[in-house]
Parts: structure tokens; C-alpha cells; sequence
């Protein structure tokens, strides 16, 4: 196992869809480069649509290859849960993906946060229902992620806390009408099974795991500065979502209510203002440059206080972790 090439992958399907998806990738931040968006307007819809589709096969194609069935705590190597709930979140985001480019999501207010609640609430049907059958309901795969030896607890707090918002922001992400918006999460959540694998394998150690995943959760973020920068998104949903993640979704998970009760209530507040909010606020801030300047320094602050300093970030226990992650 100490080399990336074995014989549990003999035709390297596996491999070489990782190769076209890795392709896939950097295309797409090209294209966020450049344009501003990761799908440009004069691009093949069908070669959108498939380049997109093979991020699901890629995570499918992971079955093949064998795992151990016991998890190791002393460094983080993918185990069968992980590899499975990787496979759904990835499809999550494939699957919105795809209906944001056909333009599939229905146009009815109801019809819509219906489709949009499915789809969450089922990938956390499926995530609970893998759980059950092959994880651990108390160590579980964030709250229970071994660091390096010396990182202290205050700072395994942190980074626990910041992962734990990065999932949540991620599931919003994934409803966002915005094809780009819905598919950049798939960049960290493919990138963890195969840091794990390198781990298996000895290529990386724990600290180089936690660095490129943490840079690959942070990513979106420095993205939607730039969308802003270029106007190619509109700020109103991005706040909106925000709020309602912190504020709706993860109140209602420290206060103990399980993850359906309380992303039904955080969709539901979230398409509203969708709807009758975020409209009047993207015409104030984008018929006015002072407005547009404001609040996108005010994103940048968040972003640093987010990031960049932990006294900014609300502490959270092991205990709350298990409540809202389990």
C-alpha cells in the first residue's frame, strides 16, 4: 500500500477518472478566474452537464477499491462510512449542479422549497442510515478527527468549529440557484478521501490533511469575494444564506433539535427571503456603488474573522459538537 499504483485498482478506473476530475477542476477555477463564473454562458450545456456527472462516477468508481473495515483514530485514513458519506454529499452537489445548469428547479415558491428540502433532507436520511450501519453515532467523523501531536485542544476546538460551519454552508451552497455556487463545495469534499488515502499510504502526514482541506473549505469563500468583485453574483442571497445558516440552523442544533426539524425550518426562512428579501436588497446594493463598496468590505471582515482569528470564533465543546454533527 506504500504506492499510489496497486493492483487493487487493475484497469486504473479509479486513477484515471481522478485525472479527468483533477482536469475538471482546474478548468472550472480558470473559468471563475476569468469570467467569474465556473460554467461560461457561450460553453456546450451537455459538455457542462457531463463534465459535472463525472465527479459522481469518480466517487462512485470508489467502491471498487477495497477498504479496512475498522476506522483509525491516530491519523486521518478513509474508512467505510467516511467513504460513503462522501459519496452522497458529492452527489448532492452533482445532482444540484446538473438541475442548476438545465435549469431544472421548479418556479412555483412551494413546488420549489419542496424540491430543494427533498433533496437536503434526504442526503441527511442517507448520511444518518450509513451511520447507523457502518459509523459511530458518538465518534463521529469530524468531532473524532485525530490531529497532529502538538496541536493543542484550543486549537482542535477551532478547526473542529470552523469544519462544523463549512458543512452547513456547504448544504446551502448546494440549493443555491447558481451552478457555480452549488458545485464548488465538491472541490473539499473529493479532496478529503483522497488526502486520506495519501495518508494510508505515507505520501502526507496529518498536518499537510488538515492544511489542504482546510484551504479547500476556504476556497468558495475567497471565490464569492471574487464573484462579488466582478459582479457576477449577487450579494443578497449570499448574506441571507449566511444568516440563516448561523443564526437559524445551527441555533436550532444547539438548542437540540435533530437536523430535519431544523433544516426545514432554516430552508423555509432561507427561500422567503430568496424570494421577497433579496431582490429589493441586490437592486439597492447594485444601483449603488457606495452600498456595493460597504458591504463588500464587510464580507472581507467576516471572511477574516472567520478564518483568520480565533478569538472570533465561538468556541464549541465536544459535547455540542456530537449535538449538532450526530
Amino acid at each position: 500500500m506504500a504506492h499510489l499504483i496497486t493492483k487493487h485498482d487493475p484497469f486504473h478506473i479509479h486513477k484515471i477518472l481522478g485525472v479527468f476530475v483533477l482536469l475538471s477542476f482546474l478548468y472550472r477555477l480558470f473559468n471563475v478566474g476569468r469570467y467569474g463564473i465556473a460554467f461560461p454562458k457561450t460553453e456546450n450545456k451537455w459538455f457542462s452537464v457531463c463534465s459535472v456527472a463525472l465527479h459522481g462516477v469518480l466517487s462512485l468508481s470508489s467502491l471498487l477499491l477495497p477498504l479496512p473495515k475498522k476506522r483509525n483514530f491516530s491519523s486521518p485514513m478513509i474508512w467505510p462510512e467516511f467513504r460513503l458519506h462522501s459519496i452522497v454529499f458529492a452527489m448532492r452537489h452533482v445532482i444540484c449542479t446538473i438541475i442548476n445548469l438545465l435549469q431544472l428547479w421548479p418556479t412555483n415558491f412551494w413546488a420549489n422549497l419542496v424540491a430543494k428540502a427533498s433533496i437536503v433532507l434526504s442526503t441527511i436520511s442517507l448520511a444518518r442510515l450509513i451511520t447507523e450501519n457502518y459509523g459511530d453515532k458518538v465518534k463521529r467523523t469530524t468531532n473524532s478527527m485525530p490531529y497532529p501531536r502538538n496541536v493543542t485542544k484550543a486549537e482542535e476546538k477551532l478547526v473542529k468549529n470552523l469544519y462544523a460551519q463549512a458543512q452547513f454552508h456547504a448544504v446551502i451552497q448546494a440549493i443555491f440557484e447558481d451552478p457555480t455556487a452549488s458545485f464548488m463545495p465538491i472541490l473539499a469534499i473529493q479532496a478529503a478521501p483522497l488526502l486520506m488515502t495519501l495518508v494510508r499510504k505515507g505520501k502526507i502526514g496529518s498536518y499537510w490533511y488538515h492544511r489542504i482541506y482546510a484551504i479547500s473549505l476556504w476556497l468558495p469563500f475567497a471565490i464569492y469575494w471574487w464573484r462579488f468583485y466582478l459582479r457576477t453574483i449577487d450579494m443578497g442571497e449570499t448574506y441571507w444564506s449566511a444568516n440563516v445558516a448561523t443564526l437559524i440552523v445551527l441555533k436550532l442544533r444547539f438548542s437540540g433539535y435533530n437536523q430535519e426539524v431544523a433544516w426545514a425550518v432554516g430552508l423555509f426562512f432561507l427561500a422567503l427571503g430568496f424570494e421577497y428579501l433579496c431582490p429589493p436588497f441586490n437592486h439597492m446594493v447594485n444601483n449603488n456603488i457606495y452600498y456595493y463598496c460597504f458591504f463588500l468590505t464587510g464580507y472581507t471582515i467576516l471572511g477574516g474573522v472567520v478564518f483568520l482569528i480565533p478569538s472570533g470564533i465561538q468556541e464549541v465543546s465536544p459535547i455540542d459538537l456530537k449535538k449538532i454533527l450526530v
